[in-house]
């Protein structure tokens, strides 16, 4: 009996002891664990205060996007205005230059009786060999021909010219306008004579003529530009604003 009674005294102390030891070691375990839970803890704060922190950049990011937006927005609304505005304000001077080409247009045909009377006078003047005259009436930077001359040379030349005159319309060519009865005082009446519409700047007047030549036969090979008998010509001419007058910028040859 005694031997049981000591037998379960050391079972009891052995069990005793196991569970001190057990008790021990699950209150390291929990220590560690609360050790670890209050680690985790601290990370899962620092991660969410980081999680904040990147939300609210994203916020504010959103924010300001949002405002360049409005304010994009609205620049291009200003813009889309002024676009409009210019593309009216463009249509506006199209319509002036229009107009204002319309209106030159008209102005160079109410002179085509001050240039063809020009014409005459530079042709008679070339006629009667007054080459001084006939020098007065070209602009300084002249072609004649597609020569640009100075006295000395043109004068030479115009030596073999015996005269030229603008060839009248003939009965056939006259549809009524150029009759005595009907002539504008600013048409061309009787000649060949007409002005070139939509040719030239503002200062600039083209006019295409016949020009009946005559040249004289010991010079003949020496003439340039002017052919015997009909010649069918471009002349180019220029108004001096500051002259207020008309001169003769350049003379083509036209094929017939």
């Amino acid at each position: 009996m005694k031997k049981f009674v000591v037998v379960m005294i050391t079972i009891l102390v052995l069990f005793v002891f196991l569970m001190l030891n057990y008790l021990l070691w699950d209150k390291e375990n929990l220590q560690k664990q609360s050790e670890y839970d209050r680690i985790e803890q601290d990370w899962l704060r620092g991660q969410n205060r980081t999680l904040q922190a990147t939300v609210n950049e994203q916020e504010q990011t959103i924010t300001a996007l949002e405002k360049e937006k409005t304010q994009l927005q609205n620049r291009m609304d200003n813009l889309q205005e002024e676009l409009k505005k210019a593309n009216s304000q463009v249509e506006n001077y199209r319509k002036e230059i229009s107009d204002k080409g319309q209106a030159i247009n008209n102005y160079k045909m109410l002179t085509e009786g001050l240039l063809c009377q020009l014409t005459l006078d530079w042709f008679e003047s070339i006629s009667s060999r007054d080459y001084d005259a006939v020098w007065e009436l070209l602009t300084p930077d002249h072609t004649i021909f597609g020569r640009q001359y100075n006295q000395e040379d043109f004068f030479r030349d115009l030596e073999a010219v015996h005269s030229v005159s603008l060839v009248p319309i003939t009965d056939e060519e006259d549809d009524g306008a150029g009759r005595e009865t009907d002539a504008k005082p600013w048409e061309a009446a009787g000649y060949q004579f007409e002005i070139l519409r939509g040719f030239g700047n503002e200062y600039e007047v083209m006019a295409e003529l016949m020009a009946e030549v005559t040249l004289d036969e010991d010079a003949a090979g020496e003439v340039t530009g002017w052919a015997q008998g009909s010649n069918r010509i471009r002349i180019t001419f220029l108004f001096n604003p500051n002259d207020q007058k008309w001169a003769i910028k350049a003379v083509a040859k036209l094929s017939s």
